[in-house]
């Protein structure tokens, strides 16, 4: 069996994708982060506290989490209009990171891995982002937007486009050539 520990639609729609069958059982935890917690230490906490405990030795389990970092500072999912606002008028005109962390793991041990992508945004007016926020709500991504949108923020790109919209793919590929005598054993996938 495989079970995603995230409700994120980009995550579910990236792993429907690629023809992954899996459940879906998001964790519910304290997303907080600790004070002078360094962006990539609450990143791996965050990945592990939604993984949680593994007990069943036939399951494979994947957890996932994204933050999005400007000077070193973690920009978290918006908590209102006005909150959007402040989010992206500090992102705009300048270039930020996108870290999508995630970690596999059965009863036996866990594997976390991460990518960075490097994102411009557009120099917008106020006016600019508070109408892309009534447009495209992005009030549950971190950093207040989504790359997929039309009409964004985003300038330009270095790097992975999945892994702005939630999950390291690249990494995900590389490392799951661990797991894949689970894959092919549990889960009725064939990998060529």
């Amino acid at each position: 069996m495989f079970i995603l520990k995230s409700a994120s639609p980009r995550r579910i729609q990236i792993l429907k994708d690629l023809g992954f069958q899996f459940l879906v059982e998001p964790a519910n935890i304290d997303e907080t982060q600790n004070s002078g917690e360094l962006p990539l230490v609450y990143l791996e906490r965050m990945v592990h506290s939604k993984l949680g405990n593994l007990r069943d030795k036939n399951t494979l389990y994947l957890a996932a989490d994204t933050i999005v970092v400007f000077q070193n500072e973690i920009l978290h999912k918006p908590i209102d209009l006005e909150d959007s606002i402040r989010i992206l008028k500090i992102l705009s005109g300048n270039k930020h990171s996108v870290f999508s962390g995630a970690a596999l793991g059965t009863n036996f041990g866990t594997d976390f891995f991460y990518e960075e992508t490097t994102i411009e945004f557009k120099n917008w007016k106020e006016e600019e982002i508070r109408d892309y926020i009534l447009r495209c709500k992005p009030f549950d991504k971190a950093g207040s937007y989504g790359i997929q949108d039309e009409d964004g923020p985003v300038f330009s790109k270095e790097g992975s486009y999945t892994n702005v919209m939630g999950f390291p793919l690249r990494s995900f590929f590389s490392h799951s050539s661990v797991w894949l005598p689970f894959w092919e054993g549990s889960l009725g996938v064939e990998i060529d």
